[in-house]
């Protein structure tokens, strides 16, 4: 080997993520097969109830239940998780959500529709119970010096799922049907969807090797109480959650919806700007921890949910120009741009909250976080169908979205100046560069 010849090194940002523990890497490939079947339920569920002769109320009424479980359930699973040892629920969750997932589809195969709203039921408890314990999992088993890095990998693995996932999918719908082992084999919304919720099923025996270290909090109490003190902190990492979720709520989940009515793009384009999207969200998110160290927490959160935000907007308001050749474009930028800006906050904000909450409270805040999500999700929709019922337009909608943001994100500056004043000393370094 010539001795002018210089060996490629990895970016130091990058190289951190190789120093993170073993149980860690394994917890993050088990969330990821976890979120392929997430990704699979989200491009392909719907398209495959369609297919089944479901109409539209019936579809909604079938896959609210996952949030029924959530809204219901969230807060007592978190109270009853407090001060647990974590890695059997993880387990059990991890081995529930594939059955019933798959289960949920056979069901509605043999028409068993009854049978299939139980299954997307405990399907949503046990997408519950995953959730609620994976953040102080995860707290738990990483130096806390590495804890950025950890929790930027976990929020990585939504968007490597839905890369993957997509990719998947359109691979094996391109096909069409092959023939495997003398057995004609169509290759629809069922198979792929029956393909990447069996490969989910690798994920539980990831999870049963992670360490499962306890609380360091005593169990002092019945599993009910919440301490007095308590409660303001809660109150006020919640706020913000409260805002953004009905803001998203409200126009996130139509964004489709935007770009059909508005600016007539196609689904085959939508879906190829969301991939686009994607890869740039998987790139984002693991530069958080770079990212935080030179801006702190108020880069890290306030400045990028504000640049996010102000895209938003933009492209909302490119319905006033609909129709003339600059608004499409800078609408399909504004939406590729804006996802990546929103999720790098992502793993800053988990680190900021569960910082701020302590470790008797991490549980039962994931949980609350849970149940926010799916009840402002659900009565945001509700509420998006009315305002499209009186033809409200839909920059209307998105500026009502980015003035939501804009409230989360004064609520958030409250929590880091709270953070920032009254730092923990066993946690990492608040809004200051981390030794390195």
């Amino acid at each position: 080997m010539p001795a002018n010849l210089k060996i490629l090194r990895l970016p130091a940002w990058l190289a951190r993520y190789g120093s993170l523990p073993r149980s860690i890497i394994l917890f993050a490939v088990g969330q990821f097969l976890i979120n392929l079947i997430n990704t699979a339920q989200f491009l392909l569920l719907n398209l495959y109830l369609k297919a089944q002769h479901l109409d539209d109320p019936a579809i909604a009424a079938l896959t609210s239940q996952r949030f029924v479980a959530t809204f219901f359930l969230a807060i007592p699973a978190g109270l009853w998780l407090r001060k647990k040892r974590l890695r059997w629920p993880l387990v059990i969750s991890a081995v529930l959500f594939p059955l019933m997932a798959l289960a949920a589809l056979e069901a509605v195969q043999y028409k068993a529709m009854n049978l299939a709203s139980l299954c997307f039921l405990l399907m949503g408890f046990a997408g519950l119970l995953l959730n609620v314990a994976s953040l102080p999992m995860a707290m738990r088993i990483v130096p806390k010096e590495k804890t950025s890095e950890a929790l930027s990998l976990l929020f990585a693995t939504w968007a490597a799922a839905s890369i993957c996932g997509g990719v998947v999918s359109s691979l094996l719908q391109s096909i069409g049907e092959c023939h495997v082992f003398g057995h004609h084999v169509v290759l629809d919304e069922y198979a792929t969807l029956l393909l990447l919720t069996v490969a989910g099923l690798g994920a539980p025996f990831l999870y049963a090797r992670l360490p499962d270290p306890p609380s360091e909090e005593p169990n002092e109490k019945h599993w009910l109480h919440i301490h007095r003190e308590d409660y303001p902190v809660l109150l006020r990492s919640l706020l913000p959650t409260l805002a953004i979720a009905t803001g998203a709520g409200l126009s996130i989940q139509f964004m489709n919806l935007f770009f059909h009515s508005v600016h007539h793009v196609s689904a085959a384009s939508y879906s190829a700007y969301g991939s686009l999207s994607n890869v740039l969200v998987l790139f984002a998110g693991l530069l958080v921890p770079e990212f935080k160290r030179k801006f702190g927490w108020h880069g890290s959160i306030i400045g990028v949910q504000g640049a996010a935000v102000l895209l938003l907007a933009i492209m909302g308001l490119t319905e006033l120009g609909h129709g003339l050749w600059w608004a499409m474009p800078l609408a399909v930028f504004c939406f590729i741009v804006r996802q990546p800006l929103m999720s790098m906050a992502g793993p800053a904000i988990s680190e900021l909250t569960m910082t701020y909450v302590g470790e008797r409270n991490r549980e039962l805040i994931s949980a609350c976080n849970g149940a926010i999500w799916s009840g402002a999700w659900w009565l945001a929709a509700r509420v998006f169908q009315v305002l499209r019922t009186w033809d409200v337009p839909y920059y209307a909608i998105f500026v009502t979205t980015a003035l939501l943001y804009a409230l989360g994100m004064i609520f958030y500056r409250q929590v880091i100046r709270q953070v920032e004043s009254e730092p923990d000393p066993q946690s990492p370094s608040q809004g200051q560069a981390d030794p390195v």
